[in-house]
């Protein structure tokens, strides 16, 4: 499917009845306007696809919903609207969150700043987010912070056995980007982490933007969201090792799914990070 706008935003949404009329109208009260917004539902039971319908009817040139088989979760839903969409940018959209105003407009400009640097590479751009609550009151004014990431430390592709960066709702990845990213994606844990490794596998640039550009609504629906700091103590670690083992586990298969890493060199850098 052919983008005629600069960027395509594409939005995974299921049962989102609840917070969906206010991400949608944050995103049409975006400064930059040269964007079309693409969303594929996963086969919602409430009225999202009603509240979807109801917005193509109002804005048909802005909105698309794509219709095509559930893909069962959100990771897959994003990877295949990004297989299927054509276009110069794009950026991901949750469907419970709040863009603040200049959100692509910085974004944009930042991805240009960058390309204008490294002609034909392939570059995401992403920001830093406000943690809120389902009442859209200040919980963090900096998740990077809050979940105490230390982006300046991330440098290499083994540097990313430590943690993932990359938030998907806060990036934006070019054409280049996008054909980087592996297939077949059947080990991604989440879209945003297997896009930035591949990415980052074959030299990519990863730009961040120090300011919060969203919203980010945590609350009980959550695929995934910021870990609260009592999920961060030492007991509660203890209390929960298989399930982060597990985890582990997932995250280095990921990795070497999409460039070879031996289980030492995976350890080591999550040593690495730690002790700088």
């Amino acid at each position: 499917m052919k983008c005629d706008a600069q960027i395509a935003i594409l939005m995974a949404t299921y049962n989102g009845e609840r917070f969906l009329r206010e991400q949608m109208d944050s995103i049409l009260s975006q400064t930059f306007k040269d964007w079309h917004l693409y969303v594929h539902d996963d086969g919602s039971k409430d009225s999202t696809l009603d509240i979807l319908n109801e917005y193509v009817e109002k804005y048909p040139d802005r909105i698309t919903v794509m219709d095509y088989p559930s893909q069962g979760g959100a990771c897959k839903n994003f990877l295949s609207m990004l297989e299927r969409v054509d276009a110069p940018y794009y950026m991901f959209c949750d469907q419970d969150d709040v863009w603040l105003p200049e959100k692509v407009a910085l974004t944009y400009f930042r991805m240009g700043e960058e390309e204008s640097r490294s002609a034909n590479a392939p570059v995401i751009v992403h920001s830093d987010l406000c943690l809120v609550n389902e009442k859209l009151n200040t919980v963090s004014s900096s998740f990077i912070r809050n979940q105490r990431i230390k982006i300046e430390r991330i440098k290499s592709f083994e540097d990313y056995a430590a943690t993932n960066t990359v938030t998907g709702c806060a990036m934006m990845l070019n054409t280049e980007a996008k054909g980087c990213v592996r297939h077949p994606y059947s080990k991604a844990i989440m879209h945003d982490a297997w896009i930035c490794l591949s990415v980052v596998a074959q030299g990519g640039i990863v730009s961040f933007i120090d300011k919060p550009l969203i919203k980010y609504r945590q609350h009980g629906d959550n695929s995934l969201g910021a870990l609260r700091m009592d999920e961060m103590t030492l007991y509660n670690k203890i209390k929960n090792i298989r399930n982060i083992f597990a985890s582990i586990v997932a995250h280095y298969e990921e990795m070497n799914a999409v460039r070879p890493i031996t289980i030492v060199d995976f350890i080591k850098s999550r040593i690495r990070y730690r002790r700088r």
